[in-house]
């Protein structure tokens, strides 16, 4: 009889038993048997699976090439990475050689690390600091700078509001670091002319009330910042300073502190963020442009067109006195 073949295709794998041209009937049904009890056999002799039928290990070629370009690239990004960390502590040395060659200059009067204290306060306490725009029924306007003392109380200067957060304004309102504008209502103000306090309400709710401290604990040379909208320079500017004396008027103290017109009103706080004074002084500050844009958040030891000076701030204590008057 002719060859024949006996094929089988399971799971893709294929076997072949071939028996050659003469063969018998009992030859034939002796490799029939052995074709179907030996197919299973057959299977595992043939296949590319394991005795427990898990997958080959065997990895194709284009797979070992795409892993070999994988961990290539993540060799190279892991380099480059590497390198890009090295170049930024490298450039962070450099500025801080810079800062130092700066403060020896007589550039910089702090170090760089309590410029660094001061920013990094600055930025948190901007939060909580509002920028007022006042409408009087005569045209004209008036702003300023104030503070949350509690979710829904600012406090500021009594010079601020006076003639523009009183029955005398057609609009009182307030803005917030983020462009927020809001209502404001007049709560009450300083009679004393001793004492230069005032408060305001709003209906909304305080993005950020800040810590208070006292200002019994604070030492000479001590750094302070305050924040406000400073007239000619931009609005919520981190001015840098360091604590002096008592002031020799009222119950103040007494600062070396940038400051002039916009200022009034500022909190005055401690390099963790402790308010400890409310800025007074200067006059009432008209805003340009509305809403107010923000100024970069980095501390700043003077003003262009500013020598040294002395600033002056109501004690935290008396501004939580009358505030509790106030609000009681």
């Amino acid at each position: 009889m002719r060859g024949w073949s006996l094929q089988t295709n399971v799971n893709n794998l294929n076997c072949v038993f071939y028996q050659g041209e003469s063969m018998d009937g009992s030859s034939r049904r002796d490799v029939l048997k052995l074709g179907s009890s030996g197919i299973l056999a057959g299977l595992a002799g043939c296949s590319n699976q394991g005795d427990a039928g898990e997958p080959s290990s065997d990895t194709s070629p284009s797979t070992s090439a795409t892993d070999g370009t994988e961990r290539e690239l993540r060799a190279r990004i892991d380099e480059l990475e590497a390198e890009i960390e090295a170049k930024n502590d490298r450039i962070e040395a450099l500025e801080n050689e810079l800062d130092e060659a700066r403060a020896q200059s007589g550039q910089y009067q702090y170090s760089s690390e309590v410029r660094n204290r001061a920013t990094e306060a600055g930025r948190k306490l901007r939060e909580a600091v509002v920028a007022f725009h006042f409408e009087m029924e005569d045209g004209r306007t008036s702003g300023g700078t104030g503070w949350f003392i509690d979710e829904h109380h600012i406090v500021t200067n009594r010079h601020v509001v006076s003639g523009g957060a009183t029955e005398k304004s057609t609009n009182k309102s307030g803005y917030l670091l983020d462009g927020t504008k809001f209502d404001l209502s007049f709560v009450d103000q300083t009679t004393d002319r001793a004492d230069d306090i005032a408060l305001l309400k709003t209906e909304g709710t305080a993005p950020y009330v800040p810590p208070r401290g006292s200002s019994e604990s604070l030492s000479e040379g001590q750094p302070l910042i305050h924040v406000g909208h400073p007239a000619m320079m931009n609005n919520w500017v981190i001015g840098l300073g360091e604590y002096v004396k008592p002031s020799e008027f009222g119950n103040a103290i007494q600062t070396e502190m940038p400051s002039m017109s916009g200022n009034s009103g500022s909190p005055l706080a401690t390099l963790d963020g402790t308010v400890v004074g409310l800025t007074y002084g200067g006059v009432n500050r008209s805003f340009d442009t509305f809403p107010p844009e923000p100024a970069e958040p980095v501390a700043i030891e003077e003003y262009p067109y500013q020598e040294e000076m002395y600033a002056q701030h109501e004690r935290i204590e008396t501004v939580e006195e009358y505030h509790r008057q106030w609000t009681e």
